[in-house]
């Protein structure tokens, strides 16, 4: 107590003093000490002078509460409440109010019952120690002022919405504080609200625990968010955003979500277990992660798609059940010195059109392929180093990739695999010690190897499958188990210069077909000849199975047929059904169907491209109000010209799946119209489950009308599904004995048709583990033969099934 302060008391049982605390205030001058006593004040405290107000017997001995209207309001310069109990029952208004002066309340316990406990706007400012805050009907603390309020070692818990919210102008320092069990955000910032939070930990929160929005800038240091239902930071500002030493465990949805242009800055940054990808970037987000590492996710440890172009330096992903690292839909980030360690899936993988620079990679374990690449991608990898890979060290197919100074060592399959369409340029690279080829070239691939080794392979060193141009020069191949370079088909493209090839178990077998331990073996005279597809519909029709499918899709065909023989002829073309319902169980083809059917639509020229661009809810519904709307246009804009494919489209009137069923129904909504709009130049095909795509086109009228045909996808025959296994083993050099076929017949025959089959996928599955367990049979052997190699028993079925 100061000398010469006024000092004032107020007691509910002792003579001399005031009854209530606002005829206290209002007795008060400036600088006042009013001493509350013990008890319960039931009155509107207004404060309209700049005084201190305690409570005698320590915190929590008074208690000030009203019925109705803000119990506690500020309206002088200053004013500080110490150890009172603050509480309110009106639904419409915060308990303390701070709209001018700075509102002081140390050792204080708020209790809320409206939209917010304690709210400082316009002119106030808060400063709040050691207080704790509670709000069953709405949120704890929110701050519109710009004046500046600071919340120090305070506790925040049983909100019915946000614990604390910066909106508007608003400004906050958060320092040392608990956040906890929030039917909302933990901490929420949007508008130009601006916050720096340090040493602060947020539990229990409904929705994302620390969410930047808008045109907010947040400042975050040692901010600990854990067991929370769904994302645990959630970053969506154009302004600056920036998290240092910040950790997520155990978050029901991502540790990291950045979104909307969101460019942060993340250094030393920890998300362990989180549901979904650990760190995950998109919409054009960008920013840099520098030091940050990512344990135990369900998905991936680091995500980046649509477009986002987010720079890592030193991170470290560890035992995510996805792939360690993904990026996708066009995507161009730039990683440095990143480890991936003990990866449950691909060590990374690039699909969907996706771009990047990769420096300094170090992968240790991964369950399946080192790097994947697909889909139209098209990174630049230097200074990739893996080791105890589980399938292909590098795997490319329908996508291109330059690789210089790698290291690969003990792939599970071959060390580097080159498929379909895809074209390679791999620069000083070594491949040593995998279980199949060191470098293989598949049909239909191309590339150039220069100036680099394969080195004690169980297979070949190179192998070329592919009649496409490709170039070695300058290699070594060297102490394979099968030749140093084969090629399997006579070639006039391959150019081999300066090869040295040396200690190799076989000879090099260069312009011939290469012997029998690779040649594909031949087919039982009984089984068909592989059919040659010269044309999407002859790529249809040697599908297997799909009888009915074949039908429909060749009927359409032939209308569009003659619809374009009607206008050549000047005759009105027939009614037809563009839009598309395929109607079926998972692994039936729908999506392989889709994407022939727009191939031959290309071919007639009814489309311009044919492409196919495959969707599902996630890519068309948005989690914030308007956003489902852009989202689905984007989507649909990069089908034009060609066949837009939404799986399990009956999930955008359903409430299971994220962000609930308004936006689905906003997302339906703008399908319909963007399908009217361009009816001319794009086909639209939804598919699913039978019985839930009837429900779903019985409830939203403005998509039944759209999708007049419907084409049912059965479940394949167990016969068709033998058919499928050995159509696997042609592709991959394999061959089923009598006994295997007829053991996969009953297997096909007994196996459950219930919602987990796969059909088609069950089976290539099958085959697949068929060749696991051949492999691991034949291990076991001191010697095996060329042949035995190729052919897959009864016995490898059996170890499937055990």
């Amino acid at each position: 107590m100061d000398v010469g302060q006024s000092v004032i008391t107020v007691s509910r049982s002792v003579s001399g003093g005031y009854r209530s605390i606002a005829d206290a205030v209002a007795a008060a001058s400036d600088g006042s000490l009013i001493i509350v006593g013990a008890g319960t004040y039931t009155e509107n405290l207004v404060l309209t002078r700049s005084v201190t107000i305690t409570a005698e017997n320590g915190p929590g001995s008074v208690r000030l509460s009203a019925p109705k209207g803000v119990t506690v309001a500020l309206a002088a310069e200053a004013a500080a409440l110490s150890g009172i109990v603050v509480t309110a029952a009106d639904a419409e208004t915060p308990a303390v109010l701070a709209a001018a002066g700075q509102l002081s309340m140390t050792e204080c316990e708020v209790v809320g019952a409206g939209w917010c406990a304690v709210y400082a706007r316009d002119r106030g400012a808060l400063l709040m120690r050691d207080c704790s805050v509670r709000n069953p009907g709405g949120a704890g603390i929110v701050v519109t002022s710009q004046t500046g309020s600071v919340v120090d070692g305070c506790t925040l818990t049983g909100m019915g919405s946000s614990a604390l919210v910066v909106a508007e102008n608003g400004s906050l320092t958060v320092r040392s504080c608990e956040v906890g069990e929030c039917g909302a955000n933990g901490i929420c910032l949007n508008g130009r609200g601006r916050a720096v939070v340090e040493d602060t930990r947020i539990t229990g929160a409904g929705k994302p625990a620390f969410a930047v929005e808008q045109q907010a800038s947040a400042t975050g240091s040692r901010i600990s968010v854990r067991d929370v239902a769904g994302i645990g930071f959630y970053l969506a500002s154009a302004e600056s955003v920036t998290l240092e030493e910040c950790s997520v465990e155990r978050s029901g949805g991502e540790g990291v979500f950045v979104a909307e242009d969101c460019a942060p800055v993340l250094r030393s940054c920890r998300v362990v277990g989180a549901g979904g990808h650990a760190f995950h970037f998109t919409g054009k987000s960008a920013g840099t992660v520098a030091g940050c590492e990512a344990s135990g996710s369900t998905g991936s440890g680091v995500s980046v798609t649509e477009r986002s172009t987010a720079e890592f330096d030193r991170v470290t992903v560890t035992g995510s059940r996805l792939a360690a690292v993904r990026v996708s839909g066009a995507a161009d980030p730039f990683f440095t010195r990143l480890s991936i360690v003990d990866a449950k899936g691909a060590g990374v993988e690039l699909a969907d059109g996706a771009r990047g620079r990769f420096e300094g990679v170090e992968i240790d374990r991964a369950g399946d392929q080192g790097l994947t690449i697909g889909g139209g991608a098209r990174p630049v990898v230097s200074g990739l180093s893996m080791r105890a890979i589980g399938s292909d060290g590098v795997s490319i197919t329908a996508a291109a990739a330059e690789l210089s100074d790698c290291d690969i060592l003990g792939a599970g399959a071959d060390g580097v695999r080159v498929g379909a369409g895809a074209e390679l340029v791999l620069t000083r690279c070594r491949v040593q010690r995998s279980t199949g080829t060191g470098c293989r070239f598949d049909e239909g691939s191309s590339g150039t190897v220069t100036d680099s080794e394969f080195v004690d392979n169980a297979a070949d060193g190179i192998q070329v499958h592919s009649t496409d141009a490709v170039r070695i020069a300058g290699c070594a191949v060297r102490d394979n188990r099968g030749s140093g370079l084969r090629q399997v088909r006579p070639s006039t493209l391959l150019d081999v210069t300066n090869l040295t090839s040396t200690g190799n178990k076989l000879p090099d077998a260069v312009g011939q077909a290469g012997g029998v331990s690779v040649a594909p073996p031949s087919a039982p005279a009984d089984s068909p000849a592989r059919p040659v597809v010269s044309a999407p519909m002859d790529e249809l029709q040697a599908l297997v199975g799909l009888d009915g499918v074949k039908r429909e899709v060749t009927s359409l065909v032939n209308l569009n047929r003659m619809a374009q023989r009607r206008r050549e002829a000047g005759l009105s073309a027939p009614p037809m059904a563009r839009h598309l319902v395929f109607a079926g169980a998972p692994g039936t083809g729908k999506t392989t169907v889709a994407r022939l059917y727009g191939a031959i639509l290309n071919e007639l020229g009814v489309l311009r491209s044919g492409h196919l661009v495959e969707v599902a809810r996630a890519d068309l519904v948005a989690q914030i109000i308007g956003g489902t709307a852009i989202k689905t246009t984007e989507a649909f804009n990069t089908a034009l010209g060609g066949v837009l494919f939404i799986d399990e489209a009956y999930t955008l009137s359903s409430s299971k799946g994220g962000s609930g069923p308004d936006f689905g129904r906003e997302a339906i909504d703008t399908l319909v119209k963007l399908m009217e709009d361009h009816r001319e130049d794009v086909v639209v095909i939804a598919a699913g489950y039978s019985k839930e795509m009837g429900t779903f086109l019985e409830a939203n009228p403005g998509m039944e009308s759209r999708f007049s045909r419907t084409i049912e996808f059965a479940n394949y025959t167990p016969d068709e599904l033998v058919t499928i296994v050995r159509s696997q083993c042609r592709r991959h050099d394999y061959r089923l004995d009598e006994t295997a076929e007829l053991a996969l017949l009953l297997y096909f025959e007994k196996i459950p048709k219930d919602g987990t089959f796969g059909n088609g996928r069950t089976a290539r599955k099958v085959f697949e583990s068929m060749a696991d367990s051949q492999a691991s049979r034949l291990a076991m052997s001191d010697s095996v033969a060329p042949a035995d190699l190729a052919l897959l028993t009864a016995d490898d079925l059996q170890l499937v099934v055990r």
